[in-house]
């Protein structure tokens, strides 16, 4: 496996871990408070997290693609 695939994964990992996390956490939510709108408010916000991280997962497997790389000198 190279290198970019490599990168590539890693960033479909996180997302998908971060993602697993947030249904957890909202499916806990869910089951133990008696109120349900406390979950659906918990999980639309998380939607629109998983999205927004989605959307930047993307951009960044585009810039694996084109070859450009991080540069810790810059950070």
């Amino acid at each position: 496996m190279d290198s970019n695939a490599m990168k590539k994964a890693g960033v479909i990992a996180i997302i998908l871990l971060l993602a697993l996390y947030l249904a957890g956490f909202v499916i806990i939510l869910a089951v133990l408070e008696s109120e349900v709108s406390i979950a659906v408010i918990y999980g639309v916000i998380g939607l629109i997290f998983i999205v927004w991280l989605s959307y930047e997962g993307w951009q960044r497997i585009k810039e694996i693609d084109e070859g450009l790389e991080d540069d810790c000198q810059y950070y």
